[in-house]
Formats: C-alpha cells, sequence, structure tokens
C-alpha cells in the first residue's frame, strides 16, 4: 500500500466549533431552559462563548485534514496516537463525483482529559462510566460537500498503546453519550490488539502496537472500556454554587483523576444543584470538579475541587474570578 501524505495541521473554522459547541452546550442537559435562577439572581454571561474560545484555541493541536486520493488506498499518520488505513473506494464516486482531485478528510483527535473537557464528549454510556483510550471524529469532504463511506467500506484505525487493555470497546457518539457500536452489551470482540508495519511512497516507515478496530460510521468513534462497578459501589453527585451560577453561564464537569474520564454535570432546575444524573459515579474515587463560568464578554469565573466521592455526594464549590490564560492552562494540562 502506497500511502500519500499531504498532512495540515490548520486552525479549525466552522467544522470544529460546530461539533464542539453542540456538544458542549449539550452537555447541560435536559434542564438547560428550565434551570431558573433564584429571585436574588442576576442572570448574566454565556458559557457558549467561553467554550468557543477554548475550542479555538486547542485546534491547532487536535484537528488535521489530510487529503487523499478519489481512489482511496492510503494509509495516514495523524498524530502519536492514531494511524488511519483508507481502503480502495472508499467513496462512491457516482454519487460524489471528487470534483477537486481528492477528498479531504478531517480529524479530530481528543486524547487528553482537558481536550475531552473542551471538545469531545463525556465518557458515559447506557448510563454507566467509562474509561477512554481516544475519542476521534471523522468527516470526509469534497469542498463544501459532506462526503458518505461507500457501502460496505470501513475505515481502519489504529490507536498507538504499549499495554492494551480487554474488554475495550468500540463506541459511536449520539448526542451527548456513547453508543456501543455492535449494541451488543455481552460480547467485545471489535476491538483487537496487533502490530502494523507501513511503508509510504516516500519510502517513510510506519510501525505501531496497540488498538486495532474497523468503523462504517464518520463522525464519533471512540474506544473504551467500562468500569465494573456494582450498582451499589456507584452513587449520584451533585454540586452547589453560589446563586448566580445558571446552566446559561456555567458548566460543571467531574474529571476522574486516576483514569481519562469525564462526566458532565447537569443542571437541576428542583435543587438549583449541577448533578451528574446517571447514579454511575464509583464510590472511594478521587475527582476534581472543575467549573467554568463566563459572567459577561471576558470575565470569567472558575474553581477546580479535589476530593473522594462518598454516598450521596454533594460539594460546595465558590468560584472565583480568574483569567482566560489561567483558565485555559489549567484546562489543557489535565
Amino acid at each position: 500500500m502506497n500511502s500519500l501524505y499531504t498532512v495540515n495541521n490548520r486552525v479549525m473554522g466552522k467544522y470544529f466549533f460546530a461539533i464542539g459547541l453542540v456538544v458542549m452546550m449539550m452537555s447541560c442537559g435536559k434542564d438547560i431552559d428550565e434551570f431558573i435562577p433564584r429571585a436574588s439572581q442576576v442572570p448574566a454571561g454565556d458559557i457558549s462563548r467561553l467554550m468557543t474560545r477554548l475550542q479555538s484555541d486547542i485546534a491547532g493541536d487536535v484537528f488535521t485534514t489530510v487529503s487523499c486520493p478519489c481512489s482511496g488506498d492510503q494509509v495516514f499518520k495523524i498524530d502519536k496516537d492514531l494511524v488511519l488505513v483508507i481502503p480502495p473506494d472508499f467513496v462512491d464516486l457516482s454519487k460524489y463525483p471528487c470534483t477537486n482531485g481528492s477528498f479531504d478528510i478531517n480529524v479530530t483527535v481528543c486524547d487528553t482529559k482537558g481536550e475531552i473537557l473542551i471538545g469531545g464528549i463525556p465518557t458515559v454510556s447506557e448510563g454507566k462510566l467509562l474509561e477512554s483510550r481516544i475519542e476521534v471524529n471523522l468527516q470526509i469532504a469534497d469542498g463544501n460537500t459532506k462526503v458518505k463511506l461507500a457501502h460496505g467500506k470501513q475505515i481502519r484505525l489504529l490507536i498507538n498503546d504499549p499495554d492494551p487493555r480487554d474488554r475495550m470497546e468500540l463506541f459511536y457518539g449520539e448526542d451527548e453519550v456513547w453508543v456501543q457500536a455492535d449494541q451488543n452489551p455481552d460480547t467485545w470482540n471489535n476491538v483487537s490488539s496487533s502490530e502494523w508495519w507501513f511503508q509510504d511512497s516516500a519510502q517513510q516507515i510506519i510501525t505501531g502496537f496497540g488498538y486495532e478496530c474497523f468503523t462504517d460510521s464518520l463522525d464519533w468513534i471512540n474506544v473504551d472500556v467500562f468500569f465494573e462497578v456494582p450498582a451499589e459501589q456507584r452513587t449520584s453527585v451533585c454540586i452547589d454554587l453560589p446563586d448566580e451560577f445558571t446552566n446559561t453561564n456555567t458548566i460543571v464537569f467531574m474529571v476522574f483523576d486516576d483514569y481519562k474520564s469525564i462526566l458532565a454535570m447537569h443542571g437541576e432546575a428542583e435543587t438549583m444543584e449541577f448533578c451528574e444524573p446517571y447514579g454511575a459515579t464509583p464510590l472511594g474515587f478521587n475527582v476534581t470538579f472543575v467549573v467554568l463560568s463566563e459572567m459577561g464578554e471576558d470575565s470569567y469565573m472558575f474553581a477546580q475541587k479535589s476530593t473522594v466521592i462518598t454516598p450521596g455526594h454533594v460539594e460546595t464549590i465558590t468560584p472565583k474570578n480568574t483569567p482566560y490564560e489561567e483558565i485555559k492552562k489549567y484546562i489543557t494540562t489535565l
């Protein structure tokens, strides 16, 4: 297989903002229009502006476009963790004529907790906590036209990992959660361990060892493992913030210190708290709560607080005025 490298790391435009903004706004939960401030509150700010700014600032680190010949049959090393193997005839040219002489494959890779928090999807499926290895968004485009894979074609994903784990599963992103690609909770056979070796047309060698999987779906893709925690060892978790923090101006996350796992905290209209709605949080786990808020243009509030999860956990947090650069530095080093 010959590999044609035309890799352009570039700041994302409307594509990344559309994905990231929709995902992060959905993370605020169904009560977003029902989380009414108390009478003492004066609503201000718009959390979507802060999230968009953060997404823009990490775009160059997580987004890549590769140019693939119309006929496919290429391999691309996207970053240190991900290799894409494009099959021959991966697009039905009778439907998508490849007017530019090649297709753009747009790839977003979120492989740190900070990147998942800003631009990915929280790690939960079927109301259960996941530990993520990598989150990937794939899009194929012919100019401004979004392109689908040809019927029966799959893209091969190779994910570097020196110590692959058992029971890893392929997931597809739907709305704000992950759904098992095979829709079968009793099997774990769509992610395997593999070693690979490729040589491109310039005689460059691509090697690696880790996870191998195949996707016939574009958009969000994830390789995860379920936490095996009995129901009696899981609990709900809520965050109590001062009155002025609402779904309009605030977003809250629970970041697991020892795992690549993140849960979004949804605004609860009745209790006026931000809560993890699944009761999926394992007791005794070390976590850090991250609160991001925009109280007006260029006016930001931030808090991070570490703790150990206890039954019926409720944490009281008071965010402080924080410069944007300090917030960005904290999140990008998670």
